[in-house]
């Protein structure tokens, strides 16, 4: 917590408080708030960019899971089995807290996702396409022949997920000839890639992850701008010092002014290492793809087992080796390295460190994750023994940032872009987030009014449909104090339209 001086109006010298997030806490956040498919591929990167993180070989990596937190059907839990040990309360009050989405009925997001107890989960309108079929309907607006079209084709299916080409232009010279009887030359495959590399996004065709970056530098609007120019030069000339974050070399060697810095590490991060990826989550694909965060089964007897996926998310641990040669450098007395042995102790000091902050905060997301996921299933245990979402009690992320001891910031980073697959279905966390509503002034869920929605509508003569009105006053017969643009809301979460529409002729 850092201390800073402000003045207020009257002129006179106020000491505040701060607080400063330092980068092992950031990348907990960060970690903690990427759902699984996001976070593998940010393990996959960590693994190719610090040669020191390394997979551990004494488990199957695919099928690594973290241990089955059991609940016996007993509610035994308590405030101290979700202990600070997981705690992340890194945000001062009013950062980035999401907890008033949820505080009543109207201030529930309409576009919130929507599932049924069968999982069923909204299609996307439009034509499933995939990043490669993106890319090969921009072949028509090049002037290719039929021979240069073939070969294109097959370099795009030879792309990497992110879009990079990683196998060498010898070898598909190779294959292209023993494979499809295609005979090409090293000369007319750089003559194509280079097309492919005018491409979007920018990026796309590069062969190495510093050509992926000049690349989109190249491809910019304002490309001949001076600060794209230093970022052109920063990127072709300090490369490896970028790599390792060596940002005071680099103001060194390029004699850089702390503006110019700070300008060009804002222009490094807007640039993508994965422009492949991007194009993954691009409009009109039919269907979102879904993988649960959270594995929750129930057997007959009414116990409870919660599991937090892992799969795909490989063991880590700090190289053997360079733990070694650095335990052994600095045995040594600082006076009898010599200047390059000095450097390659801060070097490898700086990829140890990074290793284990990387493990470390990945096990500090999944404590977090469970415990997160503990306090849920206590909260909503009707649901999760009999799939009957009416019994969803309202629950805020205050509710759960209480019983868990985490930071209200923490429990919205974890319940966004999760999902859950229980016996009765895969549901998105935020789900489980329900406001209250009154009915004969007790607080029920805001399902008890969805549900009984449904009913009515249901149960309508079609040929003279229920309006909005109507539903509010019936809705309030029954004991519901909602409004009518409330259940306006709700009509359109369950996907009903209105009276007009709802109408059958005879």
């Amino acid at each position: 917590m850092a201390k800073s001086n402000s003045f207020s109006q009257g002129g006179v010298q106020v000491q505040t408080q701060v607080q400063t997030l330092t980068p092992q806490q950031l990348l907990v956040a960060h970690l903690t708030e990427m759902p699984l498919q996001a976070l593998a591929e940010r393990v996959d990167i960590e693994l190719k960019e610090n040669p020191t993180l390394e997979r551990r070989t004494d488990a199957d990596s695919d099928d690594y899971a973290s241990p089955d937190s059991r609940d016996d059907g007993k509610d035994d839990y308590s405030a101290n089995d979700y202990g600070p040990d997981g705690d992340m309360s890194i945000l001062a009050e009013g950062g980035d807290e999401r907890s008033g989405d949820y505080n009543s009925p109207d201030d529930v997001p309409d576009n919130m996702p929507t599932t049924t107890r069968r999982g069923i989960i909204d299609a996307i309108d439009g034509e499933t396409r995939s990043f490669y079929d993106q890319l090969e309907e921009q072949m028509g607006f090049f002037s290719l022949s039929d021979h240069e079209r073939q070969i294109l084709r097959y370099i795009i299916g030879s792309l990497d997920d992110d879009g990079l080409l990683r196998v060498s232009l010898t070898q598909l010279q190779d294959e292209l000839e023993v494979y499809h009887n295609i005979a090409t030359s090293p000369q007319e495959l750089e003559h194509i890639l280079h097309i492919l590399q005018n491409f979007e996004p920018a990026g796309v065709g590069a062969r190495s992850l510093q050509e992926c970056l000049m690349l989109q530098v190249e491809h910019a609007p304002d490309h001949a701008a001076p600060v794209k120019q230093r970022l052109m030069q920063l990127l072709r000339e300090c490369f490896d010092l970028l790599m390792l974050g060596r940002w005071d070399k680099i103001r060194s060697r390029m004699r850089l002014t702390p503006t110019e810095t700070a300008r060009l590490q804002h222009e490094v991060r807007r640039l993508n290492p994965r422009p492949g990826s991007s194009m993954g989550e691009a409009l009109g694909r039919n269907l979102q793809q879904i993988t649960p965060d959270f594995i929750v089964e129930t057997d007959p007897y009414g116990g409870i087992t919660m599991q937090l996926n892992q799969r795909g998310l490989p063991p880590l641990t700090v190289s053997a080796d360079d733990e070694g040669l650095l335990h052994d450098l600095e045995k040594q007395k600082p006076a009898q390295l010599t200047r390059s042995e000095r450097e390659g102790l801060t070097y490898m000091r700086e990829r140890v460190e990074k290793a284990r902050s990387f493990i470390d905060a990945l096990e500090q997301r999944r404590r977090t994750l469970t415990t997160t996921m503990q306090a849920i299933i206590r909260l909503q245990r009707p649901f999760f023994e009999t799939g009957d979402e009416t019994l969803l009690r309202p629950m805020t992320l205050d509710d759960v940032a209480q019983l868990t001891g985490l930071h209200l910031s923490t429990i919205s980073r974890v319940s966004n872009s999760k999902w859950v697959e229980t016996t009765f279905g895969i549901f998105p966390l935020k789900w489980f987030f329900t406001s209250a509503a009154h009915k004969d002034g007790d607080d029920v869920s805001v399902r008890h009014i969805q549900a009984t929605l449904q009913e009515l509508i249901d149960a309508e003569d079609k040929t003279q449909p229920l309006s909005d009105d109507t539903l509010t006053e019936m809705l309030r017969q029954r004991g519901y104090d909602v409004a009518r643009r409330t259940v306006a809301k709700y009509r359109t979460l369950l996907k009903i339209p209105v009276a007009r529409l709802r109408k059958q002729f005879t």
